[in-house]
């Protein structure tokens, strides 16, 4: 089911689901009212007579009985003019499966326009307008003055990413979830950006608490990329099940300045959203940055074996999503992997000398074709004698496999690759 037609906002009520939530379960009231100054239920301007909406969300589908899936779905949305959407609904259909929901923003129709295994072909809707996961109820708005621009001279499509999580691998489930966007022609004084801060090669070893990763957008990132000062208004810290505390904090001169956001007993079904009702401001040179603590120790938490980033449930993530005013081009990631930092830069991302778009596509296109025709048939033995081992050696040596880069690169890059499980026993045997 593609974009559905824009609606007045004073038919809303004939929805189901607007008609649900005035009548939630005494839970939910509960969940709200401990935490209404940090997440929204209703929207005061989705009531305003300028304001429509449209819905975007994935047909009724079978929900896989694997315990993480990711599933795409590009819409065309209203183009005919400039518009802000102004607040964002999620539109959950099954609670049991989701995770998250985000909503990117495209230039151009990238493909099959039906729901998909997400892939490749879905990192080029790389701006994010709105986030929905697990704890967050009611809808999201729009910081007074702002708005999320889409339509003429911005976005013509909108690509939706849900994540399932069906831990217990149940089957036949379904699930129809989506996101209503409420917008406006009636353009607000600032268009509103998004960006993602954090960490994306954790290492958390077994049996510890209080664990620390740190990931920040850098002084030398927001020099760069600032061409003034931006406004924070809203950040959702993202962690999974390990999560304990999360904490963005604002460095200038290398002296903490502000707390913008501190979950200081996180939970992964409950992380909140926290409304900069007084914006944050970050000047160029600012450092931006994000602390997650991790427990591998305690109770349901415990874990025997290293965990590692990665976008499953069982692995971790330390990431903020940060709204701020004005929008700044290219400033939608600004996240580090390791030490080195990516600074929101489209197009592909180079890591010191490495970049992990043309390890693949060497590894790919020239290296499994050699090694192929000369590691299938040699023996334990006689490896180190072969041009198998001058094959082996030459991935070893690229400088996506050096360090730290070696380790996220064969678990998260290299390991999608199909014949990288013949291909990795090779590179563990190359020492001889």
């Amino acid at each position: 089911m593609a974009f559905v037609g824009a609606h007045d906002s004073e038919h809303a009520s004939d929805s189901f689901h607007l008609t649900e939530s005035l009548f939630p379960k005494l839970i939910i009231c509960l969940i709200l009212y401990l935490a209404k100054d940090v997440t929204g239920d209703t929207c005061p301007v989705t009531n305003n007579p300028d304001v429509k909406y449209f819905d975007i969300r994935i047909p009724e589908i079978e929900v896989p009985d694997s315990e993480t899936t990711y599933v795409c779905q590009q819409f065309k949305v209203p183009g005919d003019d400039a518009y802000h959407a102004v607040a964002f609904e999620p539109l959950i259909d099954n609670h049991d499966v989701m995770h998250h929901l985000l909503l990117f923003g495209c230039q151009h129709k990238i493909g099959d326009m039906s729901p998909h295994q997400c892939s490749f072909i879905d990192q080029r809707c790389q701006s994010w307008l709105a986030q929905w996961t697990m704890g967050v109820e009611g809808q999201v708005c729009a910081h007074p003055g702002t708005g999320i621009r889409f339509g003429k001279g911005s976005y013509p499509f909108m690509s939706l990413q849900i994540h399932w999580n069906n831990a217990r691998r149940v089957k036949n489930m379904t699930d129809n979830s989506g996101m209503r966007i409420y917008y406006t022609r009636m353009l607000r004084r600032y268009d509103a950006g998004n960006v993602q801060i954090g960490q994306s090669d954790l290492d958390i070893p077994p049996g510890v608490t209080n664990h620390r990763e740190v990931g920040s957008c850098s002084g030398n990132c927001t020099k760069n990329l600032l061409p003034r000062s931006i406004f924070l208004t809203r950040t959702y810290i993202h962690m999974h099940y390990l999560g304990v505390r999360g904490v963005l904090e604002v460095y200038r001169d290398g002296k903490l300045i502000q707390t913008v956001a501190d979950d200081t007993e996180y939970q992964y079904q409950l992380s909140p959203i926290h409304v900069h009702n007084t914006p944050v401001e970050i000047k160029p040179g600012d450092e931006m940055r994000l602390t997650c603590y991790f427990d591998t120790k305690t109770g349901d938490r415990f874990r025997n074996h290293p965990v590692y980033y990665g976008e499953g449930s069982s692995s971790e993530m330390c990431f903020a999503f940060v709204t701020y005013y004005p929008r700044v081009d290219h400033l939608e990631q600004c996240v580090q992997l390791a030490e080195y930092d990516v600074c929101g830069q489209q197009g592909e991302r180079s890591y010191g000398d490495c970049t992990f778009h043309q390890l693949l596509g060497e590894v790919r296109e020239l290296l499994i074709p050699d090694i192929a025709e000369h590691c299938r048939n040699v023996t334990k033995e006689s490896e180190c004698q072969s041009d198998c081992r001058r094959i082996v050696e030459s991935v070893r040596r690229h400088p996506c496999m050096k360090g730290r880069l070696a380790g996220y690169a064969e678990r998260n890059i290299l390991s999608r690759l199909e014949d990288w499980k013949w291909i990795r026993p090779l590179l563990k045997r190359a020492d001889c």
